[in-house]
C-alpha cells in the first residue's frame, strides 16, 4: 500500500515538475537558430524536383527569398512568398497541398518549412542545396520574369463632370 502511495506521489511529481518547464527559446546567434531549425527538415534533391516539375500533380514551389531575388531567377513555376511574410500569404491556404520550398542555400527555407509545420501544412519539403543547387545543376531552367499575380488597376476614366 505505501508502495503504490510512494509510486502515485512520485507519478505526480514527474507530471507536475514537467509542465513547469519552459522551452529555451534563446539563442547566442543566428547560426544557432538556423542550425537547430535545420534538425527534422524533410528535404529533397535538385534532380527529384525537376521530376516532379516534369509531371503534373497538385503541389506548389515556394521561393522564400526576397523578392529582388526571385525576379533575377528562379525554379520554373515557383511563387515568390518571402520568409518574412510566408504566415501572412494569402497564396497558401490548402494544408493538404504538398509544397516545396527554397532559399538561396537552405538557411530561410528550413525557417520557413518550422513556420509551415507548425501552421499545419503536412507535406512541406525543402530543395537540399536551394537555389544555388538548382541553378548549378540546370542553368537552363530558369525562369527570369515576375509572375507573383500582383494585380493592374484598369485605367481611371477621365471625369468630365459631367452628370
Amino acid at each position: 500500500m505505501k508502495t503504490n502511495r510512494l509510486f502515485l506521489l512520485l507519478i505526480t511529481v514527474i507530471i507536475i515538475g514537467g509542465c513547469g518547464r519552459k522551452m529555451n527559446n534563446n539563442y547566442e546567434s543566428v547560426n544557432q537558430l538556423v542550425n537547430e531549425a535545420q534538425v527534422g527538415v524533410v528535404k529533397i534533391t535538385v534532380q527529384e524536383l525537376k521530376d516532379i516539375i516534369d509531371h503534373t500533380g497538385d503541389y506548389k514551389i515556394i521561393d522564400c527569398r526576397e523578392k529582388e531575388e526571385y525576379i533575377e531567377g528562379h525554379v520554373p513555376a515557383a511563387v515568390s512568398i518571402p520568409r518574412g511574410i510566408i504566415e501572412f500569404s494569402d497564396k497558401l491556404s490548402n494544408r493538404r497541398e504538398t509544397i516545396y520550398i527554397y532559399s538561396q542555400t537552405n538557411n530561410r527555407s528550413a525557417l520557413a518549412y518550422n513556420t509551415l509545420k507548425l501552421l499545419k501544412y503536412n507535406e512541406v519539403y525543402v530543395l537540399d542545396g536551394g537555389w544555388e543547387g538548382w541553378k548549378n545543376v540546370f542553368p537552363q531552367l530558369i525562369e527570369l520574369n515576375d509572375n507573383t499575380d500582383e494585380v493592374k488597376q484598369a485605367p481611371k476614366e477621365e471625369d468630365t463632370g459631367e452628370c
